[in-house]
């Protein structure tokens, strides 16, 4: 084995290299020179953020739908057209209709008052700093500048370029919307089929999300379901990444697959997103139990790839090859190991989003979170503009870095006010201030 990424593993460390605490002189310059470029750019109107690069998966009709749905909570179900597919994996589009099923979503079959109140924004006009700072929900700032210069080998302009490409993307899908909303707008037998759970830690310490092909039909719904989906997955698998964990460990189980499964379209749209609005979130591909059709289909995926996401998938044909990744207490029986662990979706609770419907005590979170922004934008203006191997940056260094942490435990506190209770809050993974319990 001589791939870096699986050389972590043997040696069990993280590479730690360019994250935060471990940067070199060089790259905590570069980060200060982004900060600055990114803080010029905080007066400017939302508006004028350029679009983002487009998606395989967006057309006309998916961005008209999600361009409606703030305005409703939650949002309608979906219309019963002909479905274009929507798997994680596959080829092409369906002619078949869309199962009936799939028309209900989880706000329509959850217990009256489970559902989020009616959307209501974080406050503030929309300029490039506003969208900025909602955007970093609970992560800390530095964290996520940084999955940008990574994605991007350090150079401050195309990062700060990619950066804000994510902040426009994030307004055109109304993801404060998604994460407001939660799973009430999303479909109940996408939710109860499982096709994304996240279960345990690698013996890295990175989230597992366990995908099983199998259990996607392309042809049961129309493709933006399954992005709406994925986006939500993603969303809540932020919650998880905590450092020095700051990516998640992906077992694609394709035990079973067929062609059925598969999802072409989808597929590129799912990796585009890795790629230009969650970068540096994945840490390990394991594709476990690799069938003759998804074989056959590697020599199609790998071009699509970017060199750095190829070098992190592995394939795994047996137990012993997945336990060298994860721990038997942490395996899923199904795959060998001795966690009991099984899908199984919870609906949402009768009264279990009432504090985002406390309007004194959420308008009081919000604002002690945007005073927290405040004040760690004002400390950062003064650390970007002086040279970092001076004594003075040190101090304001330091001062940054407090400021920070508040800001992370403000944001961890509004959380509950402007988050809808997931699956994860429901079965005790994530508590109320959004530390894991595995």
């Amino acid at each position: 084995m001589v791939n870096g990424v699986v050389e972590q593993y043997e040696k069990g460390q993280l590479n730690l290299d360019g994250t935060l605490g471990h940067l070199t002189t060089k790259e905590a310059g570069q980060l200060q020179i982004l900060w600055r470029k990114l803080l010029e750019a905080f007066a400017s109107d939302a508006s004028e953020l350029k679009d983002a690069p487009a998606a395989p998966a967006d057309t006309a009709q998916s961005t008209a739908k999600r361009s409606m749905r703030a305005q409703a909570s939650p949002s309608p179900a979906p219309s019963g057209k002909s479905s274009n597919s929507g798997s994680w994996f596959g080829f092409g589009a369906s002619t078949k209709t869309e199962d009936e099923s799939y028309r209900k979503t989880v706000g329509q079959v959850a217990p009256a008052g489970s559902s989020a109140p009616e959307f209501v924004a974080q406050g503030r006009a929309r300029s490039i700093r506003d969208v900025f700072w909602a955007a970093t929900l609970c992560d800390h700032p530095d964290v996520l500048v940084l999955r940008f210069l990574r994605a991007r080998k350090w150079k401050v302009d195309d990062a700060l370029k990619m950066l804000l490409a994510c902040l426009r993307w994030r307004l055109d899908e109304e993801i404060d919307w998604v994460v407001w909303t939660g799973e009430s707008a999303l479909n109940y037998a996408l939710m109860q089929r499982g096709i994304g759970a996240m279960h345990k830690t690698d013996r890295l310490g990175q989230p597992i999300l366990y995908i099983p092909v199998r259990q996607n039909d392309p042809s049961a719904q129309p493709q933006e379901q399954m992005v709406d989906y994925t986006v939500y997955l993603m969303e809540v698998a932020r919650i998880m990444l905590h450092p020095p964990a700051e990516k998640v460990c992906l077992l694609l189980d394709t035990t079973d697959m067929t062609m059925s499964n598969m999802d072409w379209t989808f597929f590129k749209t799912f990796l585009h997103y890795l790629e230009h609005y969650y970068p540096e979130c994945l840490g390990l591909v394991l594709i476990y139990n690799a069938s003759w059709v998804f074989n056959s289909l590697w020599k199609l995926i790998c071009p699509l790839l970017d060199p750095v996401v190829a070098s992190k998938v592995h394939f795994a044909q047996s137990t012993a090859e997945l336990q060298k990744f994860i721990a038997p207490e942490n395996l899923s029986v199904e795959y060998g190991g001795s966690n009991s662990y099984k899908y199984q979706y919870v609906l949402p609770r009768a009264g279990e989003n009432a504090k985002m419907a406390d309007v004194t005590a959420r308008n009081t979170a919000m604002a002690a979170r945007l005073a927290a922004c405040d004040r760690l934008e004002a400390v950062t203006r003064k650390w970007a503009g002086i040279d970092s191997a001076t004594s003075s940056s040190q101090t304001l260094s330091d001062e940054r870095a407090a400021a920070a942490d508040d800001l992370v435990v403000a944001s961890r506190a509004m959380d509950k006010f402007v988050r809808a209770r997931t699956l994860y809050h429901r079965t005790g993974v994530i508590s109320d201030d959004l530390t894991i319990h595995w």
